[in-house]
């Protein structure tokens, strides 16, 4: 999970590429790219990593302006995490993401409080746009976090995590003089 340190970083682009239909534009794949060497240089003891630390804060902050996507080196991505439409994604420092989750717009991991811990996200979950998983809460294998849903509590495996339904009610009567008419 998260990670495997066997697993080259040369090795993981490979593998987000194939995730992202070797498509090495795709705005998910450049943030992934972007964390993986990251961690890699923060990580390593080597010369060569120390002097490319601040080439990848200046990349984090580039893909953090332009696309609103944060994945700090801190946090412990999985392999193949697929990223369609990554605008607006934040990962807190500390945070654990699993093997082979998906992650749409607006997706938040994040801290409740500055001690609060961080999120740790089992294999193959999936969010929907706009979900929230907030402190050290742990999401289980294979969950559906549903589009909306706030979770701050453990979540356990297999399980689906949905946000109420909007309700529809009725257009008021309009009075005369509104331009706009209730439609029928």
């Amino acid at each position: 999970m998260a990670g495997d340190a066997q697993t080259s970083v040369w090795h993981l682009v490979r593998e987000d590429l194939r995730t992202h239909r070797h498509n090495p534009a795709a705005t998910g794949m450049q943030a992934l790219v972007v964390h993986r060497l990251s961690r890699a240089a923060h990580t390593s003891r080597s010369p060569l990593a120390r002097a490319a630390r601040p080439l990848c804060r200046l990349a984090w902050m580039l893909v953090k302006g332009l696309y609103n996507v944060e994945l700090p080196h801190t946090a412990r991505i999985g392999r193949r995490l697929r990223l369609p439409h990554p605008h607006s994604v934040v990962v807190v420092d500390g945070a654990v993401v699993g093997d082979d989750c998906l992650m749409r717009h607006n997706v938040t991991l994040g801290a409740g409080t500055r001690d609060g811990g961080a999120p740790v996200i089992g294999d193959r979950v999936e969010f929907g746009p706009g979900a929230m998983v907030i402190g050290g809460v742990t999401v289980g294998d294979d969950v559906l976090v549903g589009p909306g849903a706030l979770v701050m509590q453990d979540v356990p495996a297999g399980s689906r995590v949905l946000a109420p339904l909007a309700t529809v009610r009725p257009a008021r009567a309009r009075r005369e003089g509104d331009r706009v008419r209730r439609a029928s």
